[in-house]
Formats: structure tokens, C-alpha cells, sequence
């Protein structure tokens, strides 16, 4: 396993500056910073901690670990994780990584100082497993949430991506429309991964041809993504009837472009996307979306990680929970 003085020289600075970046001190320049979180991520170092005694008074207090607290979806599941903690007498600590391994990977070793009782992690991506793998070594029981680690068991609550992906891709079929353009997150997301699957398998199933030329993928900001990506597709000479979207945020910057290049949803350009909108029932577009359980999602990962804590559990739980696929008039066709 990498040490401080390999991720030192593999960077060519100081081990107390690697030390500081770990750390998270502000006197460290950006541009160092950034090379020491480069060098971390390829040598795969993970900071010591000290190791947890094997019992130990309960603090009742569990860390929810997500990569994005400002989108709908994971502000859903914070509500969810927060009414089950506090039901089961859990205080929550929540952490937003920011989509970074590196912070992370700070959060992770932090919890681990503050002997929190156990962790609902969201990962990063599948990047995650060095910091997920730790807190297996440090025996501190966790649950994972929305997103899987590839060959990795652990307990997960999640939706049915690639089925639900692949009713809301047939339901656009059914509505007449061949020419399906779709708008991804990071693939290295399982559940990005499997949306993409699901939505390849039904096209696939209707003879429909997979045109890459129409797939985006990126690992930004999906609200200014689904905008650039959508204006694109508007100006493709063989444009899509109809666009499929992976998350709520994506869809609002479809929306938005195709108000600036005036194509009216439905008439012009047909609209799905996962994650329902808070009043999407009421407003412009009528937004046909794939609603998931997010309160259940949060509740089972309390429930198993307050198993986890109090006794010894035998066995992986791995829930996939259904999507609802909710029928509005976005995507229908004139």
C-alpha cells in the first residue's frame, strides 16, 4: 500500500505537504493541491487511522455520505434518511462530497476519528472502492445507497435501473418516436451505467439502431450539461424527435434549450427524464418522468445499517426497488 513519502515523491514535494492536502490546511497553493490529489487517486493511498476498538459505547450518530446534496434526487433521499435515523434514535451527520474521491476519502477518515456508529454511503464512483474497502478494515458497518461498487458485496439499496430505463425508452417508443436522443452522467456510475444499458436493451428490442452521435455522457454539472448537450442535438443534422433524460437537473437544462432555440415540448421534441420536479404536475413542460422510491430507499438503508450496529449480521442485503413510471404529456406525440 502507497505512503506518504511515495504520493511525496511521486509528485515531487514534501511529505508534510502531502500531509497538509490531506489535512485540508488552506496554506496549501491550488495548484500543488491539485497535483498531491492526482498523485493520491493514481497510487491509491488511503491516510491512517487509528484502528477502532472492537467494542465501544454507541454515540448514536450514523454519516450519510452523499456526492451531490444540491440535486433533487439526493435532497429526496436526505429527507428519507433523516425521518428513519431519527425514528431509530440516530443523530445524522450529512457529508457532501462534491463528486470527489479525495474528499471523500477525507470524510471517510474523519468519520472513522470521530468513531461514528455506521455510514449510508452514495460513492463518488466505482473509484470509491479504496475508501469503502477501508471502511471494511476499520469494522465499521456501512450501507450502501443508489450506487453499486463493481465485484465489491456489500449491502445496497437502490432502484431497478436498467428496467426502469427501459420502460420510460419503450414508452417513448410506444408514443411514435424512433429517434431518441439520450443525456448521461459519469459512466463510471452504476447507475448511470445501467440507465444506459436499460435504455440500449429496449431500443435494441425494437429493432431501433443505437446511434452514438445522439448519446452524451459527462461527469459535470448536469443542469449546464443537459443545456450544452440539448443545443447540440438542436443543431444535429438528423435531429432526435424526443430526448431521454438521466435526472431531473439534466431535464431542466433540456428545458431551457429548447425554449432558446423555440421547440415546443411536446409538439416539437418529446421529454423523459428520471427523478420527478417538485410541481412538475402543475407546470410547463407536463414532465413524464420515472419517480424512485426514495423514501423507502432511505428507510431500508437505516434499517439494515441500525442491524449492522447493534449485532452481528450474516449475509448481503441487496435491494432493487422498482422505479414508478409517471405518465404526463411531455413526450406525445401530435
Amino acid at each position: 500500500m502507497a505512503t506518504i513519502r511515495d504520493v511525496a515523491s511521486h509528485c515531487d514535494v514534501s511529505p508534510m505537504t502531502v500531509s497538509r492536502v490531506i489535512n485540508g490546511a488552506p496554506s496549501v497553493h491550488p495548484e500543488t493541491r491539485k497535483k498531491v490529489e492526482d498523485s493520491i487517486r493514481t497510487l491509491g493511498y488511503i491516510a491512517a487511522v487509528p484502528q477502532r476498538a472492537p467494542t465501544r459505547r454507541s454515540l448514536h450518530t450514523i454519516a450519510l455520505v452523499l456526492p451531490d446534496i444540491g440535486s433533487s434526487f439526493f435532497q429526496k433521499i436526505i429527507t428519507s434518511v433523516e425521518r428513519a435515523a431519527d425514528n431509530a434514535g440516530y443523530r445524522v451527520i450529512i457529508c457532501n462530497t462534491n463528486q470527489d474521491i479525495t474528499r471523500e476519502q477525507r470524510y471517510v477518515n474523519d468519520l472513522l476519528v470521530r468513531r461514528v456508529d455506521g455510514v449510508i454511503l452514495a460513492p463518488v464512483s466505482d473509484m470509491s472502492r479504496a475508501n469503502v474497502a477501508h471502511l471494511c478494515t476499520q469494522q465499521t458497518p456501512f450501507v450502501l445507497i443508489d450506487r453499486a461498487i463493481p465485484d465489491f458485496d456489500a449491502d445496497i439499496m437502490q432502484t431497478d435501473n436498467v428496467a426502469s430505463a427501459a420502460e420510460l425508452t419503450k414508452h417513448l417508443i410506444t408514443q411514435g418516436h424512433t429517434r431518441i436522443a439520450y443525456i448521461s452522467g459519469d459512466s463510471r456510475v452504476s447507475a448511470i451505467r445501467d440507465r444506459l444499458y436499460g435504455y440500449r436493451m429496449a431500443l435494441d428490442t425494437a429493432g431501433i439502431r443505437y446511434d452514438s452521435s445522439i448519446v452524451f455522457e459527462d461527469n459535470g454539472n448536469s443542469m449546464l450539461f443537459g443545456y450544452h448537450s440539448t443545443c447540440a442535438l438542436l443543431r444535429h443534422p438528423d435531429q432526435p424527435t424526443a430526448i431521454f433524460a438521466t435526472n431531473s437537473d439534466t431535464a431542466i437544462g433540456v428545458v431551457r434549450a429548447c425554449r432558446e432555440f423555440r421547440q415546443r415540448i411536446p409538439e416539437d421534441i418529446g421529454l423523459v427524464s428520471f427523478d420527478d420536479l417538485e410541481h412538475a404536475d402543475t407546470i410547463f413542460p407536463l414532465l413524464t418522468v420515472m419517480e424512485q422510491q426514495t423514501q423507502r430507499m432511505g428507510q431500508l438503508a437505516v434499517e439494515r445499517l441500525h442491524a449492522r450496529c447493534i449485532t452481528h449480521v450474516d449475509g448481503i442485503m441487496h435491494h432493487m426497488l422498482p422505479g414508478t413510471l409517471i405518465l404526463r404529456s411531455s413526450c406525445r406525440r401530435q
